[in-house]
């Protein structure tokens, strides 16, 4: 495989680009490895440097970051030991970001981003990458590079050249880290009755153990077809699973919504105005007539309070939780419905149609986790960082509700489910709307 991709002068021009544009960052990189493991390199930076080999890398990312890397093996750093470093290019142009129900065969073997909230995450576990046989009859080492999915055994042995039985030998072989995580789209962009669709996302090495169930994230990676089977007997029909270049964090909830400069000056003249706390009050829901005491209590459960930490660690919430106690027919459910459409991160749900685990966390064992269990993020850390809508909370079963204190005070979930024993963040305010 590796000699099918090599090319000369990919690998002088990648040369040549870290020597004039990373050398810092490089001997960055090297004098915390292994800590840091990868260089990181803006796709703008290629861009501007050569349109072409940027074109190139989108089209054929596996060719052109396999010569980055030997590339960036080659050049000499500051210190005395062999390292190895991976090459992560990330700020993809718009062109290549893909929502997830959009991914087709032609995006197959491309770089692409895909934008998404983390579902699942399976345990970080060790993948074999060099395997090392030995031959059961004259004891001779064969080295089989692993690539795919299944183990790969020499056809014969380098030695006796006889297709002996052989034996792995997992001291001498190498290992990486990897995980695999299933990201589900952000629910905002969805149309009407769609369902969220979700991808698997294979990472390796140094990204692995980063990403949490909640996480907002941009994956950039490359898509792959993956053989399905029933049985022994293999399908023609494949699935989608994209293996990871890098990562990139999205900061949530507010920060997520794009102010153009004709939109700063707007709001700059709005807060001059005298009558700014009415205009605000009657901006929330407008339709709804009256309720001027219920809607400044909005007013100020979107902008919040401010988190504290205190010296010796305590955190104390700056979310407010509002309850709207009322008869049916006062408006109570078009409100939350209309927050959760106003704010930028949000999550509605009914009391009736909702358990406990739907709203902190559930441990799932299906496909995905191999037969492992894995833990499967409620409706609370979904809504991390942006607002929680419960409608008809008193419906709920009192069992069902107690799950919501831990989430309200401490703003974190502590789930202890099937031998997992994990910590959630679930910093959301909670509006919720009940009958007397």
């Amino acid at each position: 495989m590796a000699y099918l991709l090599r090319d000369e002068s990919l690998i002088g021009w990648w040369e040549n680009f870290f020597v004039e544009y990373c050398s810092n960052e490089i001997e960055t990189v090297a004098l915390e490895y292994p800590k840091k493991r990868s260089l990181l390199v803006d796709y703008w930076l290629i861009d501007r440097v050569d349109h072409e080999m940027a074109e190139l890398l989108l089209a054929e990312p596996q060719k052109v970051i396999f010569n980055a890397e030997f590339a960036l093996n080659n050049i000499d750093v500051a210190i005395d030991k062999q390292i190895k470093l991976h090459f992560r290019v990330y700020n993809l142009p718009d062109t290549n970001r893909i929502a997830i129900r959009y991914l087709r065969s032609e995006h197959l073997g491309k770089l692409i981003a895909v934008e998404g909230l983390v579902k699942k995450v399976t345990e970080v576990r060790p993948k074999l990458k060099k395997a090392v046989f030995i031959c059961q009859r004259c004891g001779a080492e064969n080295i089989v590079e692993q690539d795919e999915e299944f183990l790969k055994e020499p056809a014969q042995c380098i030695n006796c050249e006889r297709s002996s039985s052989f034996k792995l030998s997992t001291s001498m072989s190498t290992f990486i880290d990897s995980q695999k995580i299933e990201i589900q789209e952000s629910p905002e962009g969805l149309r009407g009755g769609a369902q969220p669709e979700r991808i698997s996302i294979f990472i390796e090495d140094d990204l692995v153990g980063d990403v949490a169930p909640g996480d907002r994230v941009i994956v950039n990676g490359i898509l792959f077809a993956k053989q399905r089977r029933r049985g022994v007997q293999r399908l023609t029909s494949f699935d989608k699973v994209i293996h990871a270049i890098s990562i990139e964090r999205q900061e949530q909830a507010f920060e997520e919504v794009e102010i153009t400069e004709e939109d700063e000056k707007k709001i700059l003249e709005v807060s001059k105005l005298p009558d700014i706390y009415e205009r605000m009050r009657e901006s929330i829901a407008p339709t709804i007539y009256g309720l001027e005491t219920e809607k400044d209590a909005l007013v100020l459960q979107l902008f919040g309070g401010v988190p504290k930490v205190m010296p010796d660690g305590t955190r104390i919430r700056g979310d407010i939780h509002l309850l709207l106690v009322g008869d049916p027919g006062t408006a109570k459910s078009q409100i939350l419905s209309y927050i959760s459409k106003l704010a930028p991160r949000s999550i509605y749900a009914s009391g009736k149609a909702t358990s406990a685990a739907g709203l902190t966390a559930a441990a799932v064992r299906d496909e995905f986790g191999e037969g492992h269990w894995t833990l499967e993020a409620g409706a609370l850390v979904l809504a991390d960082m942006g607002i929680a809508c419960i409608d008809e909370i008193d419906k709920m079963s009192e069992q069902d509700r107690s799950a919501l204190h831990q989430a309200m005070e401490q703003q974190e979930i502590s789930v202890a489910k099937a031998g997992i024993n994990a910590t959630l963040k679930s910093r959301c305010a909670i509006l919720a709307a009940a009958n007397p």
